[in-house]
């Protein structure tokens, strides 16, 4: 899991096959102590590294998780032998996992696997060095001439079309994100294929969280005639989402408040969780990283995050999360734009977002939000540890 792209989680106390929440034994429970597992983990892993080990328990029934980051700058090794109870080699030395499609671990079974795990390694090493000299290699982002712009406006009017028109009528009821992401200069067909625009998307989502951005549904994802498309109808999770990436790289997604469409999470006035907005644009940003590395790497890229119905709408505290104040925003949307080069984004994707994140806070009037708030949990976000 360590050497899959944004790692993975494992969660004991679920039955395999049918996912049924059975919960565990407690002596099994209490065996997890963290420093014991950690001693364990890294007697065979090189270089060594940390998950993050939770305890719950839910209606009376234990459960333990183990949320696996995705390898810092090294991908991980095997660096000892061990064998099961019947004599069967479990690990070689030397060799490199990865987690397959089949949900299995296995040693990278082919070249293909191998470029993917490399290249991977590469990016994170050019990531580093890139923040070391950005200052001296961003160059100045190019202006977007007319023609462009009307192009690009007319791409995402398109894609706004297309998902109002899916999703269900409660979605124009609710709040939600909207994101618009381009780049110049404008090429109609910069990917040259519809299906290099899906390998694209797939290459590039984020799965920190336990779900996919964007989302790919099984049922409702397409192409269409100048890129590819998906929307997630209201289902038990109350979730609206849909999309539009198009072969020029304009990216068009818009859903719904989880706050807004969560019963639960409803605190009896209009909300928004104040570290949500910190993990969703770090997410937002953190695609735009990757799928703009790929599509335009000598681009400049426009990066616009509007959320909706925020007038009258309190940032709040859920969970274990704690804020001290009432923040209120008044104006009935609130958007942030980002302009920049692909360098530039690459190198700092992260601050780029806590930019946006305290321009959001700030037309909620919390005019002095802490930076060390903001990058703790965007630190938690990519090392899982939420």
């Amino acid at each position: 899991m360590a050497n899959t792209q944004d790692g993975g989680k494992l969660i004991f106390g679920v039955r395999d096959g049918d996912c049924e929440a059975i919960g565990m034994e407690e002596e099994e429970f209490q065996s997890f102590d963290a420093t014991r597992f950690a001693d364990f983990l890294n007697r065979y892993a090189d270089p060594s590294f940390e998950c993050a080990i939770q305890k719950f328990t839910i209606d009376g029934k234990k459960f333990v998780t183990i949320d696996v980051p995705e390898f810092n700058v090294v991908p991980i090794i095997c660096k000892a032998d061990t064998n099961d109870a019947s004599n069967r080699q479990v690990l070689k030395r030397g060799a490199l996992y990865v987690r397959t499609n089949r949900a299995a671990s296995e040693i990278v079974p082919d070249a293909e696997s191998m470029r993917d795990l490399m290249n991977r390694a590469v990016v994170k090493r050019g990531d580093e060095l890139l923040r070391m000299v950005e200052r001296l290699m961003k160059g100045k982002p190019v202006g977007f001439d007319e023609q462009a712009s009307t192009e690009i406006k007319t791409e995402i009017a398109d894609a706004d079309h297309f998902i109002l028109e899916r999703l269900p009528k409660e979605f124009s009821q609710v709040g939600h994100w909207e994101v618009e992401f381009c780049v110049q200069p404008y090429l109609r067909e910069r990917v040259p294929s519809l299906a290099e625009v899906s390998r694209l998307l797939e290459a590039s989502q984020i799965t920190l969280r336990g779900w996919y951005f964007p989302h790919f549904d099984r049922h409702n994802t397409s192409n269409f005639v100048r890129g590819v498309q998906s929307y997630m109808e209201q289902g038990a999770s109350g979730h609206l989402e849909g999309y539009r990436a198009y072969q020029s790289g304009v990216f068009v997604w818009r859903s719904a408040y989880w706050e807004d469409t969560v019963a639960s999470m409803k605190t009896g006035e209009k909300a928004l969780s104040f570290v949500g907005v910190i993990l969703e644009i770090t997410e937002h940003f953190l695609f735009a990283k990757r799928y703009y590395e790929k599509v335009a790497p000598d681009g400049t890229v426009v990066l616009t995050i509007q959320l909706t119905d925020t007038q009258d709408r309190v940032l709040a505290s859920f969970g274990n999360a704690e804020l001290h104040g009432r923040y209120v925003c008044h104006e009935p949307q609130v958007e942030v734009q980002t302009k920049c080069t692909v360098a530039e984004l690459a190198a700092s994707y992260d601050e780029l977002a806590r930019k946006a994140i305290r321009r959001v806070y700030e037309l909620f009037n919390w005019n002095d939000s802490s930076e060390e708030i903001m990058k703790h949990w965007q630190e938690r976000l990519v090392n899982r540890r939420l």
